[in-house]
């Protein structure tokens, strides 16, 4: 039975040991795919060290040029980039009206600007190719909010919306998906 991502390139954001992108990263490995996982430390990342399915790669969302050189270094190393999964996420817990505002910037620094860098960098490989997939992780925090988690929580609606106007803005490339987990 021909598995569903076999052979293809995934790059996955906030791969730290016990996490949600380090359990993806291990699905998408045992369906023959080729892993990056990425984290802002390597270290971060140890129980994958000795596994040559991943390819682990130091990546800060929070930085254009940290972007930029992983990407560089995941096309230089594999020639494409066939499905790209922002999972890398911060909390921010107390009320609005107390959270300090850098506070909420930091917040929305990781949880949304740090998806649009990626996206803005991978979109135009994608989009040459004609083919490529995008994943934003959310949170269902989105749909219900609860107290104590605005930042987090306006944060993670604004990746849903996001991943709605990409998907909009992609439907021109044939073979292009677009989707929030």
């Amino acid at each position: 039975m021909e598995k569903a991502y076999g052979g293809q390139v995934v790059i996955i954001t906030g791969c730290t040991t016990g996490g949600i992108g380090n359990a993806l990263a291990r699905a998408f490995a045992a369906e023959g795919c080729t892993v990056v996982a990425t984290s802002r430390s390597v270290r971060s990342m140890s129980d994958l060290e000795q596994d040559s399915r991943f390819f682990l790669q130091e990546l800060d969302v929070r930085s254009e040029e940290s972007v930029q050189h992983a990407l560089s270094t995941v096309l230089e190393r594999f020639g494409q980039i066939d499905v790209l999964v922002n999972n890398a996420g911060v909390q921010c817990v107390g009320p609005v009206a107390e959270v300090p505002l850098s506070a909420f910037q930091s917040t929305f620094d990781t949880n949304l600007f740090g998806p649009i860098r990626l996206i803005q960098a991978v979109v135009p490989h994608m989009a040459s190719r004609r083919k490529g997939t995008i994943v934003n992780v959310g949170s269902v925090t989105a749909l219900s909010p609860g107290p104590w988690t605005g930042a987090y929580t306006a944060s993670k609606a604004a990746v849903h919306s996001l991943t709605d106007s990409l998907r909009s803005d992609c439907i021109k490339h044939r073979k292009f998906c677009v989707g929030w987990l």
